[in-house]
This record gives C-alpha cells, structure tokens and sequence, in this order.
C-alpha cells in the first residue's frame, strides 16, 4: 500500500480555490497557508458583492479570529494568496482574460467548494449556483495544462433519498439538459411552484442540485483527475487552529445556539436517530488527504474516487446524547444574551411538536409581545422571531428523524494510507473524537466566536441564568398545581354526576 505524503504532494503546487467565504473554504485556505509552506500559490475565485471588489472581501474575511493564529505564525502569509474577482455560474468563471490566463498556466489543484448551502434556497438560484457553477469550473479545468486534482466538495445526503449510501455515484435526478432548459426559460414564480414535483424525492434543493452536480461531474471521469469528497453535517472545528470556532448559524450550531439563549424550546426529533456531525477542521484534512492521495496514487481506470467522511459509521452519536451534551456544557456556559434558561423538549411524532410549540414558543410570545407594546410603547418582534425559528425547524427536521447507512471504506483506507506525521498534521480519525470533549469546547467556542460573548460575562450571566431556573420551577410549579386544581375539579363534577 502506498505510503501519502501530504507535504510532498502539495510541494510547489499552485491552487485555485472556489467558495473561499464559505465555511469550509476558510478553514481550508487557512490550514494550506499554516501548515504547508510548499504551496506556492492559491488563487481564490471571489465574487464581487454590495460595492465590494474580490480583494476587499477577502480582507475583510481575513479579519476572522480563524486566521489570528496564521497571521502570528507566517505573517507573510498573503503574499501566497491572491483574490480573483468571477463568478462561477458564469462561462470561465467570470475571469478576466489574464486572470483565466493565470489559472490555466499556473494551477495544478482544484477545489470546488463554492455552493448554496441553504435548504430553502429557490430552485434557479440553487441550480446556478450548485450545478451551472460545477460545470463551468469543469470546463475551465480542461484548459489547465498541468491539473494534477480536482476536487469536487458534495456532501454526503446528496442522495439522501436512498437509505443506504455507498460511495459511489448514483443515477441522476432527471436529466440536466431538460432542468436546465426549465430553469432558463421558466418564470421563477411557475418553477417555484411546480418545485416539489421537480426535485421528487429529494427534501430540499440543495441536495437536489449537488445530486444532479454529481451526475456532471462524473460525465468527465475520462477527461479530467477528479476526486469527490462527501462530508457528513459540518459543524466548528475540534483543534485547530482554534478550539471550537465556528462562523454559522446553520444545522445543529442553530440548535444549539437557540437552545442555550433558551430561545429554542421544542424540537421534531426521533432522539434514537443519528445527529451525524463532523468538525471542519478534521474534514479539510481527509480532504487534502484524499486529494493527495489521486496524485501519488491514481486508480488504474478513469474511475472517480469518492470519499465519505461521516461519524455515523465509526462514531455514531445519536441526537438523546446529543441533547444531554448541550445541556451538560451549556448550562455552565450560558450566553449574556439568554433570554431564559435552557429548557428544549424534543418529540418524535409531529402532533406532539406542533402542541409543545403552542404554549412554549407562540404563547409566551404573545403575552411578552403584548406587555412590551403596552408598558414600552416598542414594536414587539418575539412573535416574528418564532416564525422564523420555526421555519427553521422545519427545514431542518428532515435530519432530525431519519439516520441513514452509510459506507466508507475508502476513507478507512486513506486513514491506513497516512504516514506517522501526516496523522499528526492532517488527522481525520473521527472514530476516536471524544464527542463530550468536542461539545466542551464547541459550546465554548460559539459563545466567543458566534456570539461575540466573551468569557468576562461569565459570572453576570450565570447569575441571569440562576435567576431564570428559580422563574422557570416557579411557573412550572404554578402549572402544575393549575392543571391538577383543573384535574381536581373535573373529578369531583364527575363523582357528582354518576352519584
């Protein structure tokens, strides 16, 4: 079995790098800048937003806590890294002529990260971005002249329809040049409306559209060295470089966060199914490692390595534990911004959700909503806040009450393929995180870079939380004893009626 070496693999290579602002693509681009001094370029394609040029994007996402210890460490760093302005759903990425000229002369690794990620994104924007997108930075890899890799970044529910998932590519959702055709010349509000029948068994468009970017990119296995990496749900980093940083309010970091600012108080969630996280930081590492991997050792046929790094099959964490952890680390870190304590319900059937949320979300809104405009004179927004956690929800809940099975042996195999040092540097052995340590530090780290909370609120905010616990077994209390009086009442007008 051949042996990878990361820093070998990367040793005088040029990047170019799609989705930079995201998540992933910052913990990506500050791990290659930190850690592999050999890179000698990254080029990243940055779209140009609100009066901002690509440059003055990545400055300003280059002020993020993530790249304070890079920023210590090679102070030098952005002489490596330059900011393309394009656009990926455009022909050549929206590259000016001696930007692509650069791209095509110099790059040698691809990593094609940018996507919307969002659930409820509309059909056309999703298809823009997650599919068009993917085949314009095909395309635009065919003229490079010296591509080594490139990999396309999926995730692991893009064929969340099957229950069980083996890395390896699946039939397309329909066929592209028919969606395509739709999404050019439909009106949105028609394509909106017909989205249901559209994406079938798929529960959003998101995983709708990376399913049909899979079917793209493997029409080009003979013609270019792809690799696809499929990661579970990501959540903040575990190591490095900062303990439990996180930049997002997406999947269960929204569930968290809502739970610990006792905002969230009711979830639709089977608590036996499988919350299948992955830290970030511990993602970009089997994603270099398998990017590695496709230089030093190509398969034998124009076969396209797929990868899954999920925690489901090696360390599953179901969502009751996952649950127990939040309320364990939370409780000893609440927020300043808490606007009671923890106190989340979950359920498993639906009616059951829909009740708690009625007297736990919607009722207490009302009331708050209706005191505040009366004694205030303020437009009271609580009512709207739930509106928007509960749609929320409902995005998300598709997750919350399914676990799938899923293989991946050939991410056990890359595992085995690493040197000693690379399992040092690079690790992505997630079948031996410790989930409550990880929660420790991931509780810890949304509260100081999330919710710009630091620790030196501590004490004050425990002394808040105190005093909401006291409140909360008062109320309980008070409706406890309300609904027995009711019991009570209904019992003894029985008895009177049967005598």
């Amino acid at each position: 079995m051949t042996a990878i070496d990361i820093h070998r693999g990367l040793n005088g290579r040029t990047i170019l790098l799609t989705g930079f602002t995201g998540f992933m693509g910052k913990v990506l681009t500050e791990k290659l800048l930190r850690c592999c001094p050999e890179v000698r370029h990254i080029y990243l394609v940055v779209r140009e937003k609100k009066g901002r040029s690509a440059t003055e994007r990545m400055e300003e996402v280059l002020k993020d806590p993530l790249f304070s210890v890079l920023e210590k460490e090679v102070p030098k760093y952005r002489l490596r890294l330059t900011a393309l302005s394009g656009d990926c759903s455009l022909p050549n990425l929206g590259l000016s002529d001696e930007d692509k000229k650069k791209v095509t002369d110099e790059v040698s690794m691809v990593f094609h990260g940018a996507a919307t990620v969002r659930f409820d994104e509309s059909l056309k924007v999703a298809y823009l971005s997650n599919v068009q997108g993917t085949k314009e930075v095909l395309r635009l890899a065919k003229e490079i002249k010296n591509l080594a890799v490139l990999v396309h970044i999926s995730t692991a529910y893009a064929n969340c329809h099957l229950q069980k998932i083996e890395e390896r590519f699946y039939e397309a959702p329909m066929d592209d040049k028919r969606l395509e055709d739709m999404v050019q010349n439909m009106d949105d509000s028609i394509l909106e409306a017909i989205r249901p029948k559209i994406i079938g068994r798929w529960p959003n468009t998101y995983s709708f559209t990376k399913a049909m970017a899979e079917s793209i990119v493997k029409s080009y296995a003979s013609q270019l060295p792809i690799v696809v990496f499929r990661p579970a749900i990501i959540v903040g980093t575990s190591k490095e470089p900062l303990i439990g940083w996180t930049d997002n309010l997406y999947g269960p970091t929204g569930i968290v966060v809502g739970a610990g600012c006792g905002v969230l108080r009711s979830m639709y969630c089977d608590l036996d199914c499988i919350a299948n996280i992955v830290p970030v930081d511990m993602a970009v590492s089997a994603m270099l490692t398998g990017a590695i991997k496709r230089i030093q050792d190509p398969p034998a046929d124009d076969t396209i390595p797929i990868y899954h790094f999920v925690s489901s099959t090696d360390n599953p964490l179901k969502w009751r534990e996952f649950k127990r952890l939040i309320e364990l680390h939370g409780q000893d870190v609440p927020p300043i911004k808490a606007i009671w304590c923890y106190f989340m319900t979950t359920h498993r059937y639906k009616i059951n959700h829909y009740i708690a949320i009625l007297f736990l979300h919607y009722l207490p809104a009302i009331i708050l909503d209706t005191i505040t405009k009366l004694t205030k004179g303020d437009n009271p927004n609580l009512y709207k806040i739930y509106r928007k956690i509960d749609k929320y929800s409902e995005i998300i809940e598709h997750f919350s009450i399914r676990s799938w099975d899923f293989t991946n042996d050939n991410m056990k195999k890359l595992r085995m393929m690493q040197t000693d040092k690379d399992r040092a540097e690079f690790n992505f052995d997630i079948a031996n995180l410790n989930w409550s340590e990880f929660f420790y530090n991931y509780i810890r780290g949304l509260r100081v870079y999330l919710l710009k909370d630091g620790m030196e609120t501590l004490p004050k905010a425990r002394v808040r939380w105190h005093r909401f616990q006291i409140a909360q077994r008062i109320m309980l209390t008070i409706f406890y004893l309300f609904v027995a009086l009711m019991a009570y009442r209904l019992f003894t007008c029985f008895l009177s009626i049967t005598a």
